[in-house]
């Protein structure tokens, strides 16, 4: 592969280029397909950045008692789905260093707001 498209790939969200076959010179890249949860499953998920440390968003108010998502990334366990609301128990997730921490908060988090990472 050339360092240029190499570079470029490196730039893109989704690409993963482990997949890339040096032998062929084949790159496969998976369709995107919207993300599907699943009651008692446990997902890694980015966060809207208006939801987190929010407590006066419509979402803290209406849903959650006053209370919002604590990190951009999160580790969850969804326990209920209503419509496209999740109701999760979750903890801080740190991508850097893969490993979650004990900051615990469980509540009712959009799909639509929900970026999955991956699941468990």
């Amino acid at each position: 592969m050339r360092e240029l498209i190499k570079q470029q790939l490196a730039k893109v969200n989704y690409a993963d280029l482990s997949n890339y076959d040096e032998t062929t010179g084949v790159f496969n890249i998976p369709k995107y397909s919207k993300p599907k949860f699943d009651i008692g499953k446990m997902y890694i998920v980015q966060v809207a950045n208006e939801l987190v440390n929010n407590n006066n968003s419509v979402i803290a108010t209406n849903w959650n008692n006053g209370t919002s998502p604590k990190g951009a990334c999160l580790k969850i366990y969804v326990s209920k789905i209503v419509g496209k609301m999740l109701y999760v128990d979750s903890l801080v997730f740190d991508l850097a260093t893969k490993s979650d921490t004990m900051i615990l908060w469980s509540g009712w988090l959009p799909t639509e707001q929900l970026t999955q990472i991956s699941a468990f």
